[in-house]
């Protein structure tokens, strides 16, 4: 990798927020805040929506807990980094390493030096990635949009007692 891949200055993200006047604490603040509020709102819909909630499986469960932990040892990391200490520009190191694993040619010098906190929230995302397959979190790739459109699917009991009404003709129970 070459300079500019590695980071710091010359990492994509770095120059657009420069380029918007957004400085390093009001991103990292904004960055924290969205994700917090993401990660609400995932949650509060799949506790408060009967459907989803019952279609709740246990590596759901797991994959919320796992991505509980890691946005939060990454607002850790960046509150003891940033703010409460002198500062630490993961940009340079740990979003390259990242890209690094991602082209399939990891460069684990990268990652020398990085405080701990910053290794832990890179392996709990790594294991995020393993959970990931297994959850609903995965319909994110499939087609995001229409889940935002889409009626609830209605799922019906093949129990001839259920309901009130008589089933209609041609849904009657077979013997």
């Amino acid at each position: 990798m070459d300079a500019a891949d590695r980071g710091g200055r010359g990492d994509a993200a770095a120059r657009w927020t420069e380029a918007a006047g957004v400085s390093e604490h009001a991103y990292h603040v904004v960055a924290g805040a969205c994700t917090l509020v993401g990660l609400a709102i995932l949650i509060y819909r799949r506790r408060t929506v009967g459907p989803v909630f019952s279609a709740t499986t246990r590596n759901d469960k797991l994959m919320y807990a796992v991505l509980t932990l890691v946005i939060v040892l990454g607002l850790a990391a960046t509150v003891a980094a940033n703010i409460a200490g002198g500062g630490y520009d993961y940009r340079s190191t740990v979003s390259p390493w990242f890209r690094s694993v991602f082209y399939l040619r990891p460069d684990p010098d990268l990652m020398v030096g990085v405080p701990i906190l910053f290794q832990l929230h890179a392996l709990s995302a790594m294991l995020l990635f393993c959970v990931w397959p297994f959850t609903r979190l995965v319909h994110m790739l499939t087609a995001p949009v229409g889940y935002l459109t889409r009626p609830y699917i209605v799922y019906r009991s093949r129990d001839a007692h259920a309901g009130s009404r008589s089933p209609r003709r041609g849904w009657e129970h077979m013997s």
